[in-house]
């Protein structure tokens, strides 16, 4: 399991440039794929976009025929800048992040994330919770996921709330009348802060093991859960030692099956083969720790092919990170496969282990996307 943060890392930008928002002033961009920018007399950006060629793009916004969107906020803009980047996909990925960070009146906001749901840690007023959600915002929140599918999200969801006997309940902490006609507390499911049956440092405790979990950290949860359980057997709490015994079995069992938690997102490092069937030319997309790093497109089978993609493969795949997602890299998977979807164009993936690739690694990915392009 992933824990989102913020952070926004940029794709790389080849070149950029400014001029008058004007059909004169347009001209000066060049044919290139990337992004502009309108702002208006003070600076504040109206507008974001890209395209596959600036100055085909910017110059349609000065056409007879526009919307009266377009026409209102072309009458407003002052000055566009532009940034050209490498492809059509890193375009698309650099539009989302300046949406995202600037937030611009006319263009339609990127929030909602409709193929994942994530799980969100709500403070509770002191006793977090946590829910489902198909949205990530910049609330202070924590965020864990993706996961494909709606029913992955409630099943890690159930099973979590169950194991730490977390609070069903949302929003503020309920009066002691409605946690007693509850049935979750009726039934012990719920460690029941509303009818003070757990303490506060207790409870944060089973918050930090629930997180624990969710970001993967079975191991060392399970390493402390057991110095937990032995300390308060030391202490004669015989009953709190045998629900962390319980718990303690419970992870066990799922370190031994890794079925309960499914994430989108645990294999973060990968290639994506793409192809389109009236075309030659097949583009291979790398993604290292579930950001994009490039791409490179192939032209052929022969040898050289091969040591180009090899050569490509092992440059962007050089260490190991953290496997942590934000949520500007979430952006660039998401944007990726909607490119791919619009396009009508088939991808494969292959995945690539954690780190720094040996030679076997390398040779075994350059067959195995050789392998999907000419199988």
């Amino acid at each position: 399991m992933v824990q989102l943060h913020a952070g926004s890392p940029a794709v790389q930008i080849v070149s950029g440039g400014r001029a008058r928002a004007t059909l004169a002033g347009i001209k000066k961009a060049p044919p290139n794929p990337g992004c502009y920018v309108f702002r208006d007399a003070e600076e504040a950006i109206l507008y974001v976009g890209k395209s596959v060629s600036l100055r085909t793009r910017l110059a349609s916004y000065f056409a007879i025929r526009r919307d009266r969107k377009t026409r209102v906020m072309v009458s407003h803009a002052h000055s566009v800048e532009w940034h050209t980047v490498g492809s059509e996909v890193e375009a698309l990925i650099l539009e989302s992040q300046l949406i995202k960070r600037h937030q611009p009146p006319y263009n339609v906001q990127l929030r909602e994330y409709p193929h994942y749901t994530f799980l969100k840690l709500n403070d509770g007023g002191g006793y977090p919770y946590l829910e489902t959600t198909t949205s990530v915002r910049p609330d202070g929140a924590t965020y864990f996921g993706p996961f494909w599918g709606k029913r992955s999200a409630e099943q890690t969801l159930e099973f979590v709330n169950r194991v730490f006997s977390l609070r069903r309940c949302t929003g503020a902490l309920p009066s002691e009348a409605f946690g007693g006609a509850c049935f979750y507390a009726q039934v012990h499911r719920c460690s029941a802060p509303c009818l003070q049956r757990v303490d506060p440092t207790e409870y944060a405790e089973s918050v930090r093991s629930a997180t624990e979990l969710l970001r993967g950290d079975v191991d060392r949860l399970l390493r402390r859960l057991e110095a937990d359980r032995d300390a308060a057997a030391e202490l004669l709490r015989f009953e709190h030692a045998a629900r962390l015994h319980n718990i303690v079995l419970t992870l066990a069992t799922l370190q031994r099956k890794r079925r309960h938690l499914r994430s989108a997102s645990s294999t973060v490092n990968f290639l994506m083969v793409v192809r389109r069937p009236d075309l030659e030319d097949v583009q291979v997309i790398a993604f290292s720790a579930a950001r994009f790093q490039g791409q490179v497109t192939l032209k052929g089978e022969d040898e050289q092919q091969r040591r180009l993609l090899e050569h490509f493969i092992t440059e962007h795949y050089p260490t190991r990170r953290e496997l942590s997602i934000d949520l500007a890299e979430l952006d660039q998977m998401h944007v990726v496969a909607e490119w791919l979807a619009r396009q009508g164009r088939q991808a494969l993936y292959v995945p690539l282990p954690d780190g720094a690739l040996s030679a076997g690694d390398a040779e075994s990915a350059v067959a195995a996307v050789l392998q999907a392009i000419y199988a």
